[in-house]
């Protein structure tokens, strides 16, 4: 699989983001494939859930964009669509950042402005490391730059991260496409680009290969932090509800 050789230096990884004021926690996560993030996802539900908190999960992009012929196509064949001129780096760019913020408008919204706890997988930058891994302008890295300012600030941006052999490891456990797929180049971009993001954005960075104890414990710290869970001997909230929707 080809990939566009840069060093990435002369971009400005921060994006600035809104802050937004609703009561609700917003929780983001992102990660390069099998970097763990539906299992630490699927852990800080059940803490909040034990909690007697009301929680709610959406997964990037939505269901209605993914059944797209556009999304189709292009989810077949990545590469080969864009390679083809099939599919236009940057306008797949903006649908994606569209449909994200039209999600967050119609849905994400509403369950903040209630108080609930939100965690979405795939938030924001999940969409800049594969825009920065094509053939792309100055002009439309900002205009990409400019709408990603448009994204509420999530209350705590988790990035799971792991050694590149192991993701390979539990992709060919996985079997099928994803095995087949495996593209050990592209996941050390991707591995990167994630940190050089994390790094300047407030991100917490999450090592996912070293016990889940240990990784669900340090996540935990943070959301106590923000109000998203309680201390230990802390209140909980009000009746939870678990649910992920896209």
């Amino acid at each position: 699989m080809n990939h566009p050789v840069s060093s990435h230096g002369d971009i400005d990884f921060r994006i600035d983001m809104r802050p937004h004021d609703w009561p609700g926690k917003l929780i983001a996560v992102s990660g390069i494939d099998a970097s763990g993030k539906t299992t630490l996802i699927r852990r800080i539900a059940a803490d909040a859930k034990r909690s007697s908190i009301v929680t709610r999960r959406f997964k990037f992009p939505s269901r209605k964009l993914k059944e797209t012929a556009l999304f189709r196509e292009f989810d077949r064949d990545r590469q080969g669509s864009l390679d083809r001129g099939y599919i236009d780096s940057f306008g797949l760019t903006l649908v994606l950042m569209g449909d994200r913020l039209l999600t967050l408008h119609n849905q994400v919204r509403n369950h903040l402005q209630a108080g609930h706890t939100v965690i979405i997988d795939r938030y924001l930058f999940t969409t800049l490391v594969e825009f920065l891994l094509t053939p792309h302008s100055a002009a439309e890295r900002r205009t990409v730059w400019e709408c990603a300012g448009h994204f509420p600030r999530p209350d705590c941006y988790l990035f799971t991260d792991v050694p590149l052999d192991v993701a390979a490891d539990r992709l060919r456990d996985r079997g099928g496409a994803e095995a087949d797929s495996i593209d050990p180049e592209g996941m050390s971009m991707r591995a990167k680009l994630f940190r050089e993001f994390a790094a300047v954005n407030g991100g917490v960075s999450v090592r996912t290969d070293i016990g889940l104890a240990h990784s669900t414990e340090v996540v935990r710290e943070h959301l106590v932090a923000i109000g998203a869970l309680p201390s230990r001997t802390g209140d909980t909230g009000t009746v939870a509800s678990v649910g992920e929707q896209r």
